[in-house]
């Protein structure tokens, strides 16, 4: 059965306010897997700060890479400063962000993670919460478990009603997560307890007379893992690690990994698959000929308030094993492979083409 839960006029930060709760098809303290339909309705899918919830944009995935990037003292040179401005307008294209007046943060973001991530630490969904809470008994018994929608062929289902007032684009007005995926693996030996999740959003297919109307984003794939002897049903749960791969319309794709752990306090951008110059790195010695490389990597190191850049093109991000024995692999095609050290992905510090002394990020979350 489908549970239709309506947030017209009120915001996610309000509903918190409120004590209103939905009804969304919780299962019992007993069920396993309990994912069920659901379906909400917002008057906007716009995320900002208010009066109510002065810290909504904090917990937005790239709220701390788009300040911390920005050049500071030393490193504050004009070159600097019109890179981390192309790197924040690339990501605009697949976060929906509203840059500020200084262009260094942004007020308004509008995207199917961050809302996703609004709505479960708000707490007033049903089955979301049930989800939480059924993770949490079963990291106390110390027994695997999880929540899977997809699984149980249940559907989440967004609505915009201002824009579906507007007689927006579909796109643009609904947003569907074939996947929400919460799941605990107990302590073994070689890990500590960790609870894993996953949220998938899926754009719908059009024909190309609507393509141009479509908002620009095609799709994301988000995943963080939590220890869970941390792991609350309540509020916001920070990540040891968490990534996010983005697939656009026109403009390729981004990967943000960010390390949350110490000592780590790393946050790392991949732009990929596009054949438009993001960067301008011509002057840089070393650069790619090619002005849209294959790898190009943007790496927040916060410990340091370093921002390093790196970027190659057509270097394979794989090798075979220097040290194994070809005896042992007389097929090629089947011989180990080791991470390429000369591709920007693993390239060490010393080899990014560029580096500059960054803001400090104090409270990052």
């Amino acid at each position: 059965m489908r549970h239709s839960c309506f947030f017209i006029a009120v915001s996610v930060a309000a509903l918190a306010l409120t004590g209103c709760r939905l009804e969304s098809g919780g299962g019992g303290s007993s069920t396993l897997n309990p994912a069920q339909d659901v379906d909400l309705v917002f008057s906007t899918f716009n995320l900002s700060n208010t009066p109510q919830a002065s810290d909504t944009l904090s917990h937005t995935r790239f709220y701390d890479f788009y300040h911390g990037i920005e050049p500071a003292g030393a490193g504050a040179s004009s070159e600097n400063q019109l890179l981390a401005e192309a790197i924040r307008r690339h990501v605009d294209h697949f976060i929906g962000a509203r840059p500020g007046d200084d262009g260094t943060g942004y007020t308004l973001v509008r995207n199917p993670l961050d809302l996703m991530n609004q709505v479960i630490s708000v707490g007033r969904v049903n089955n979301f919460d049930e989800g939480r809470s059924y993770i949490r008994r079963r990291i106390a018994a110390g027994i695997a478990g999880s929540y899977n929608s997809r699984s149980n062929n249940a559907m989440i289902r967004f609505t915009d009603q201002t824009a579906a007032l507007e007689q927006a684009p579909r796109n643009e007005r609904e947003w569907l997560y074939p996947t929400l995926d919460w799941r605990y693996q107990p302590a073994n030996k070689n890990l500590p307890g960790k609870v894993y999740r996953a949220i998938q959003y899926v754009a719908r297919s059009v024909g190309p007379a609507e393509a141009d109307q479509q908002p620009e984003l095609l799709s994301l794939l988000a995943g963080s893992r939590y220890n869970a002897n941390e792991f609350t049903d309540i509020g916001y749960n920070r990540p040891e690690f968490a990534t996010v791969d983005y697939l656009s319309r026109n403009h390729g794709g981004i990967e943000l990994r960010q390390e949350y752990a110490t000592p780590a306090q790393t946050d790392t951008l991949y732009i990929k698959n596009t054949d438009q110059q993001v960067l301008d790195l011509s002057s840089y010695p070393g650069a790619p000929a090619d002005s849209s490389p294959d790898c190009l990597r943007i790496e927040l190191d916060y410990a340091m308030d370093i921002v390093r850049i790196f970027a190659t093109d057509g270097v394979p991000a794989r090798i075979p094993d220097p040290g194994a024995d070809p005896a042992d692999h007389p097929d090629p095609d089947k011989a180990p492979q080791i991470d390429n050290p000369d591709n920007c992905a693993f390239q060490s510090a010393d080899l990014a083409l560029t580096e500059w002394s960054a803001t400090s990020s104090p409270d990052r979350k």
